[in-house]
């Protein structure tokens, strides 16, 4: 068994888009957890993995965006402040 604790900080310089992230921040935890909850070790382990994992958490939140109404591509980055795995 492994431990994974991430910090994650999203970008964008949308105000509306900031206003639908703050209104679905319990969809965004939520499904950034199924997310991180699903890698494995070997893969998050490298550098490359790392970033793999970014690209799909933006994709996530993009996703929930999308389904709020907003524009996606609002969304312009995520950003991992924190990364702990032991």
């Amino acid at each position: 068994m492994r431990f994974l604790q991430v910090t994650v900080q999203l970008a964008s310089r949308d105000p509306g888009t900031i206003e639908i992230l703050k209104a679905n921040d319990p969809v965004v935890r939520n499904d950034l957890l199924l997310l991180f909850g699903n890698q494995k070790y070997s893969v998050i382990a490298t550098r490359d993995g790392k970033e793999q994992l970014r690209a799909q958490a933006l994709a996530t939140v993009r996703k929930v965006i999308a389904a709020a109404g907003g524009k996606p591509e609002r969304v312009e980055a995520v950003y991992f402040t924190s990364f702990v795995m032991q």
